[in-house]
């Protein structure tokens, strides 16, 4: 199964198929995911193996907030 590091999440799996421009990925330990085919590697087709790697960052949207909540409260 994949790993678990401090903020990180690293999980494997095959690219099922391909529908559209989405990319259907088991993973191991038997979940899915559904992924924009854009993401992935250009060469990356039905029975590819792949890696990924989900890592938490800070929040761009969140300092907005921040910043129109004190506006408000300043008002």
């Amino acid at each position: 199964m994949g790993t678990h590091d401090e903020g990180k999440v690293t999980r494997r799996g095959v690219v099922d198929r391909i529908e559209e421009e989405v990319a259907v990925i088991f993973l191991d330990g038997g979940d899915a995911a559904f992924l924009p085919r854009a993401v992935l590697p250009h060469q990356a087709a039905e029975g590819s193996g792949v890696e990924i790697a989900v890592r938490l960052v800070a929040n761009p949207v969140r300092r907005e907030v921040d910043q129109i909540l004190d506006r408000l409260a300043d008002e």
